[in-house]
């Protein structure tokens, strides 16, 4: 089942934006916590309205032939949570 959650990227223009987007947890290879990105939250430098608490995690996917990284709001374990809610829903069903 996929988890929807939220990226942030920047964008041809150098700006960041925010998406919704469904990942495949069954893809992810590991998740670790993004501070570079919440230290150019807390200086300004993403200008989305976002809590200055936020945190980021960045997760490293594997697309059969090669990996890719993206990055989404929230904790590692609030990411985690999110799968394992999904994964348990899915049992349910």
């Amino acid at each position: 089942k996929m988890v929807k959650l939220t990226q942030i990227k920047k964008d041809s223009f150098n700006m960041y934006r925010i998406t919704s987007i469904y990942l495949n947890p069954k893809h992810i290879v590991f998740m670790s916590e993004e501070p570079h990105l919440r230290q150019e939250l807390v200086e300004g430098k993403i200008n989305l309205g976002l809590d200055k608490n936020i945190t980021f995690t960045k997760i490293k996917i594997n697309e059969s032939s090669h990996f890719s990284e993206i990055i989404v709001v929230g904790t590692p374990d609030m990411i985690e949570s999110k799968i394992n809610t999904s994964s348990k829903r899915l049992l349910r069903d």
